[in-house]
């Protein structure tokens, strides 16, 4: 998640999505409640964060459950806050996020995720 973070706040994407599983099983369920791919979770990010000139996401609480040697579920209750290149600000103040984290050739991959969440509020 650490990687995640630091990618989101250098508005990286390599780093973002380095632990996302690059699957057609890939599974994300967004804040409007729409299922999508991993190839549509990725070009709605890449999208938004490249109108963005800052990205800062606080944690305030996380929980990790190993479920199994190879499964574990990440849950995460967070703010993010985002400049975009107009001058706008995104910011929002409580979301929750849950990701279900498989061992794939020995590395951490997200295999599902999901968010929880109102609009950002922009100013």
């Amino acid at each position: 998640m650490d990687s995640l973070i630091k990618g989101c706040e250098a508005l990286n994407m390599d780093k973002v999505f380095e632990i996302f599983w690059n699957s057609p099983d890939f599974r994300m369920i967004s804040m409007d409640g729409s299922l999508c791919d991993y190839q549509t979770y990725l070009g709605d990010n890449i999208g938004y964060l490249s109108e963005c000139s800052s990205f800062e996401l606080t944690t305030f609480d996380e929980r990790i459950d190993v479920l199994t040697s190879d499964i574990a579920i990440f849950s995460w209750i967070y703010q993010a806050v985002a400049v975009l290149r107009t001058g706008e600000k995104d910011v929002v103040d409580k979301a929750g996020a849950s990701f279900i984290f498989r061992r794939i050739d020995s590395q951490w991959k997200v295999v599902y995720y999901q968010e929880s969440t109102l609009p950002p509020k922009r100013t």
